[in-house]
């Protein structure tokens, strides 16, 4: 169980119940708390968010409902796997309004990508080099390279073998579509592009899965604090 969280600073323009929510999200996706794990006491939780027990409340009610949390009534609440169903379910309650919250699709992509490269590692090495076919090109268009982005991660998902993974990862990705193209007309996201595909790749094709997995992730969430990026460290002995 941790005692502190290495949250980053709440936004002063959206509810606090809400960017609480979606803090604890980014811990979950990221891996700093994984199933199982135990959230910080009330009480803990409280001073460290600098709010009061009814917004915490709210928060933990959101994460809740998602299906992210169980709450045990006189032991606390835990960190549960989440389930594809429930985030197609709240997916589709804000994609038709197109009232997608970044946050919200970064931390579905997050979680989806993380099983996609762990299912990449029972494939042969030369099958997740074909990944290489879809490295960005300075020279490219941003509509151009926002397309070889977005099929280097769809790739990645037929490799793993899950249809429903691909289906939903090319909703996300259809989202966020407008978004990948603005990144794109800045020469120097393109380098960094580059550069985390070839570092992804690379790690991949020598089967290291904690390097590609701590590398994508710090790409899906690059707002984040550094210490996120950090591999998580394994509960078992």
């Amino acid at each position: 169980m941790m005692t502190e969280l290495p949250f980053a600073p709440l936004s002063p323009r959206l509810r606090r119940s809400s960017t609480i929510a979606t803090e604890l999200r980014r811990l979950i996706s990221s891996g700093q708390l994984n199933p199982g794990d135990q959230l910080p006491t009330e009480a803990t939780l409280c001073r460290q968010f600098g709010v009061s027990r009814t917004t915490l409340r709210e928060a933990i009610q959101m994460l809740r409902t998602s299906g992210l949390l169980d709450v045990t009534p006189g032991r606390g609440s835990f960190i549960r796997t989440p389930e594809l169903s429930q985030l197609l379910g709240d997916l589709s309650l804000t994609a038709p309004a197109l009232r997608c919250n970044n946050a919200d699709i970064c931390h579905v992509r997050t979680v989806l990508q993380r099983d996609v490269l762990s299912r990449l590692m029972r494939l042969q090495p030369n099958q997740r080099g074909e990944l290489h076919a879809f490295t960005l090109n300075r020279q490219a268009t941003p509509q151009e390279n926002a397309e070889t982005e977005s099929n280097w991660h769809l790739h990645m998902a037929r490799l793993s073998g899950s249809m429903m993974t691909h289906i939903l990862l090319q909703t996300l990705l259809a989202l966020e579509s407008q978004e990948r193209i603005k990144r794109f007309m800045n020469p120097d996201e393109v380098m960094r592009t580059i550069q985390t595909q070839m570092r992804i790749n690379a790690a991949l094709v020598d089967g290291d899965h904690a390097l590609a997995e701590r590398v994508l992730v710090q790409y899906l969430n690059p707002s984040a604090p550094q210490a996120m990026a950090q591999p998580a460290t394994s509960q078992a002995a």
